[in-house]
């Protein structure tokens, strides 16, 4: 198993400025902040990175500029698209550049079928140098990659894992059952992560550990270390949260959060807007119980 990309992952939001340019003195803040032993690699240019509205000069501009600071934590990448000739010829722009894997969530919009989405991926895993994380959430893309595609997927040498945002947890123990023995299964959701783990998961890649990066962190860690009720008992600090982060999407609520403790603005680019003030005093009002 590849163990680079168990436990806990950050899914990094991507500051800008006020003029909405990229703020790289915040994001080095950020990374700094989550430089702890209980987070395990960073996820970049995600969901939370905002990647729908980044150009690929910035992509690559944020790419490298995380190469050079990411203190040595492992770098997954979140490179996915709607086109998959338009995919494998940025797959192929990636394949010099020193990551350790990519994350790629099926194709939006288009909805293509079963057949379609193993197809897709197989032509990017045999396109990439560079392991593939499958990323399914169906609540963002409008396709769900069932467990039998997945299964089929897992077979190939260059797909490592799967990222599984659905919330259904009986989709992740059919995959969990059958899956070979180095294959990921990785929570896409925060609130999910524990019961994911109970099913036999290894880790989450998280919104919240922007935020609250130790404690997250803890509560995956003590789960894999079968402390079982120390985790439980995180995960109960950590439901307001949760709560919170839900009020005004990803990544409008994490970024409100993040200006709540100096890491960064709540700048976020259109079509999304910024948090409002009364999120972000529930945080401040949070921060100080």
């Amino acid at each position: 198993m590849n163990k680079l990309f168990v436990g806990t992952g950050v899914a990094l939001v991507t500051p800008f400025l006020s003029d909405k340019k990229i703020d790289y003195n915040s994001l080095k803040r950020i990374i700094k902040f989550v430089d702890l032993p209980q987070i395990n690699y960073l996820t970049i240019l995600g969901t939370t990175g905002e990647s729908a509205t980044l150009s690929w000069s910035e992509k690559i501009e944020i790419l490298k500029f995380m190469i050079k600071n990411s203190s040595g934590k492992p770098i997954l990448l979140g490179l996915g698209g709607n086109d998959t000739a338009r995919l494998l010829k940025e797959i192929n722009l990636i394949n010099k550049y020193d990551i350790n894997g990519i994350l790629s969530v099926t194709p939006y919009y288009n909805r293509p079928s079963q057949a379609g989405l193993i197809s897709h991926y197989r032509q990017i895993a045999d396109a990439s140098d560079h392991p593939i994380i499958l990323y399914n959430v169906p609540s963002r893309t409008g396709v769900n990659l069932e467990s039998k595609s997945t299964l089929i997927l897992s077979e190939h040498s260059n797909i490592m894992g799967i990222k599984e945002a659905s919330g259904n947890i009986k989709q992740c123990e059919r995959i969990l059952n059958s899956r070979p023995k180095d294959f990921l299964l990785i929570s896409g959701n925060d609130a999910d992560t524990l019961a994911t783990l109970k099913i036999g998961g290894n880790g989450s890649i998280s919104v919240l550990a922007n935020y609250k990066p130790k404690a997250f962190g803890n509560m995956v860690q003590s789960y894999l270390d079968d402390n079982c009720d120390e985790a439980l008992k995180i995960e109960k600090e950590l439901n307001s949260y949760f709560e919170l982060m839900n009020l005004e999407g990803n990544p409008t609520s994490i970024k409100t959060a993040l200006k709540t403790i100096g890491l960064c603005r709540k700048t976020v680019r259109s079509p999304l807007t910024e948090g409002s003030i009364d999120l972000e005093n529930k945080f401040i009002k949070k921060g100080l119980a």
